[in-house]
């Protein structure tokens, strides 16, 4: 395949890539902000709910509050993993295994213990788990305005070049493969400099190598 075709489609892919990173980023971002803003107005609602009577309407507090507890969101979304939130566990009042069932005149219950300790504890991760969606979406945007930075320094050519040597073989190809057939190309730095372009897959059955998606060779040969 000519080299140099696959290096300006390549090119233009990888500017429509760059694109799609910042909008993602813009978006999210946005949503970010929407939702620690939303925070903050809950914690100065609370705030002001449980301490109002006790301090009076002093809202330079409640205000101080609501920041106090985005900050720790930020140091929870840092230090913990998102299996932490998602792993639960309850106590019954019985003993036995959770139970849902409809009471006329009630509606819907179980036998779950609201107050064992198992059962506060899940109840929290919940609601702070709901309440890290602000700094998560803050998280996704700083990975997607890295992603488009390395993707605007990326080596269009040498990658490209092994692009191309993937699609003429039209099959996996291991990376000692592709090393022995482009000599001059620094594996270390192309291979991570790959992983940042979407439709190329990296696989780890043995022989190691990488392939590329059919969206992409489809963008690469059209």
């Amino acid at each position: 395949m000519n080299q140099t075709a696959v290096t300006e489609r390549l090119a233009r892919y990888l500017k429509v890539c760059r694109r799609q990173a910042m909008l993602t980023a813009l978006l999210s971002c946005f949503g970010g902000i929407v939702c620690l803003f939303v925070t903050w107005g809950l914690t100065y609602l609370v705030s002001f709910l449980t301490l109002g009577p006790w301090i009076g309407p002093r809202h330079w507090i409640h205000s101080a509050s609501g920041i106090v507890v985005i900050i720790l969101l930020f140091v929870a979304q840092v230090q913990t993993s998102r299996e932490y939130w998602s792993e639960y566990s309850v106590t019954t009042g019985d003993g036995g295994p959770v139970v849902t069932f409809y009471l006329p005149g009630v509606g819907v219950v179980s036998n779950v213990n609201p107050l064992a300790p198992n059962t506060v504890r899940t109840a929290a991760k919940l609601i702070t788990d709901c309440l890290l969606t602000g700094p998560r979406l803050l998280g996704a945007t700083a990975n997607e305005v890295r992603k488009a930075s390395r993707l605007k320094r990326l080596d269009t050519a040498a990658c490209a070049e092994v692009l191309a040597l993937v699609l003429a073989a039209g099959r996996k190809m291991s990376f000692q493969e592709i090393v022995k057939a482009r000599s001059g190309l620094d594996p270390v730095t192309i291979f991570l400099q790959l992983r940042d372009i979407d439709g190329v897959l990296f696989l780890q059955s043995e022989p190691a190598g990488l392939t590329i998606s059919a969206e992409l060779k489809e963008t690469l040969r059209s």
